[in-house]
This record gives C-alpha cells, sequence and structure tokens, in this order.
C-alpha cells in the first residue's frame, strides 16, 4: 500500500514537472533524436525605409573629391555632437521623399539603402558628377520590446536585418513569467495597425510574416497567470496562503499514510 501511495506521488510530480517544460521550453517540435530536422525559415527581408527615418548620404569622387564635397551637408556651426549629426541627415518625408542638393527630390521610401543609393548615384552621374559614388546610411530606426523580458525598452536596429529571436534576445530574453506562446506584434501598414501572434515554443516561428522586424514594430510579451495573480497585494497574499495551506494539507496526509 504505502509503496503505491509513493508511486502516486512521483507519477503526479513526473506530470507537474512535463507540464511546466511544455510552457517554457522553445522549440519543442525540434527534437534531436529525429534522423534529421531542416527547418527553412522565411527568407530574411531586409529593411526598407519608410516616412520619418533618418538616413545620411555621402557622395565621393576620384576625379574631382573638391567637387563632391559639395553635395554633402555640413554640420553647421553648432558646438552639440548631436546636433552636428542630426545635420548632416536627411529626414524622409511623408511621402518618401528627400530633398539632396545638387539633384533635387528623390523618392526613396520603400527602397533598401542599396536601392536608395544605387538610385541618388544614377542621378548624380546623369550630368552632375560622372563618377559620383554615393552610400546611404539609416538612422533612427527602433523596434519596442514590452511585457515579460529582463530588459524592456527601445532598441535600436543597427544593420539591415533583425529578427524577433534577435530582439528578445536583445532584451535578456523571456522572464520565467513570460509567456512564450503568446508573443504578440504590432505592426503599422499603411493607416491600420495590425497584430500578430508567434509561438516560440513551436517551429512554425519561423515561417510568421513577423519574423523578421520591421522599424516602429511593437513587440509585447504577455505574463502568465501566476504572474498576473501578484497585480495586487492582497490578491497575491491570499492565494499564497491558500496554495501554502493546500501543499502542507496534502503532504501531511500523504506522510500519514506512508509511515503510520
Amino acid at each position: 500500500m504505502k509503496k503505491n501511495i509513493f508511486l502516486l506521488l512521483v507519477a503526479i510530480l513526473t506530470i507537474a514537472s512535463c507540464k511546466t517544460k511544455e510552457k517554457i521550453i522553445y522549440f519543442q517540435d525540434i527534437t534531436p533524436d529525429s534522423v534529421a530536422t531542416t527547418v527553412i525559415p522565411t527568407q530574411q527581408s531586409v529593411l526598407k525605409l519608410v516616412p520619418g527615418d533618418k538616413i545620411g548620404i555621402t557622395v565621393t569622387s576620384a576625379a574631382t573629391p573638391e567637387l563632391a564635397v559639395r553635395y554633402n551637408l555640413s554640420t553647421g556651426s553648432s558646438y552639440s555632437s548631436t546636433s552636428n549629426a542630426d545635420n548632416m541627415r536627411y529626414t524622409i518625408d511623408e511621402n518618401g521623399n528627400v530633398d539632396v542638393p545638387g539633384i533635387g527630390r528623390v523618392q526613396v521610401g520603400g527602397l533598401t539603402r542599396a536601392e536608395a543609393a544605387s538610385r541618388i548615384q544614377a542621378k548624380f552621374r546623369d550630368g552632375v558628377l560622372n563618377d559620383a559614388v554615393v552610400t546611404v546610411a539609416a538612422y533612427n530606426q527602433y523596434i519596442t520590446v514590452l511585457g515579460e523580458v529582463a530588459r524592456p525598452g527601445l532598441q535600436e536596429i543597427t544593420r539591415d536585418k533583425m529578427t524577433i529571436l534577435e530582439a528578445i534576445g536583445r532584451a535578456g530574453d523571456l522572464t520565467i513569467t513570460g509567456r512564450r506562446d503568446c508573443i504578440r506584434v504590432l505592426r503599422q501598414e499603411g493607416s491600420v495597425t495590425k497584430t500578430y501572434f508567434v509561438d516560440l515554443r513551436s517551429k512554425d516561428l519561423f515561417n510568421s510574416p513577423v519574423f523578421n522586424l520591421q522599424q516602429n514594430d511593437v513587440v509585447y510579451v504577455e505574463p502568465n497567470k501566476v504572474r498576473m495573480g501578484q497585480s495586487t497585494n492582497n490578491d497575491n497574499s491570499v492565494r499564497n496562503i491558500s496554495t501554502w495551506l493546500s501543499v502542507t494539507s496534502v503532504l501531511t496526509s500523504i506522510a500519514i499514510l506512508i509511515f503510520r
């Protein structure tokens, strides 16, 4: 009898442990005992410039470098390094355009950095500066990570691609009380804000339309039930007392049955 009770207790603890693992382990459907597990993620898309982005445009010329300098923005007379940097950057307007000295208005919205550089360079080489070489750098591109992560807040995009896994990693990963199965990504698409849901426990994440993040995306990690139960002190206290009384009662009953 005692042996059966002990085995039942072990089984209950094992089941509880498995349930906990199912809630927190990433990519559960990728198993090491598979002969071969191949995941083909959605092709990482390069970020495209959008209205409000700031870009730096640098024009150089091997034959006439002194002429090329004319087409680069000056730092102005400000002694502030931040102001100097801003003076050398273009802000893409609401129509996706920037006004570049020497060539006028150029449509860059919807283009990658490389595509924007190529378009601007072509305009310079069309009778303005025949051997012009143009490079474009992007600034002020951010995503926001909120909720149950170690370091919530703004994250600057420092290269042309960023995945949701990279963003979560830079935020210090999810806390133990964050829901892995219900990550929300809010994305502005035209005049509409769309909400997408992803599950970090599944390899289907790699095929999500928000696996590759875009500037201004908001990633929100929901709290689990335990965390939500801590939202008020009274509720938390009652739950803790009730839980510990229940656990104590069960353990006492089991001990009496086993050792009497």
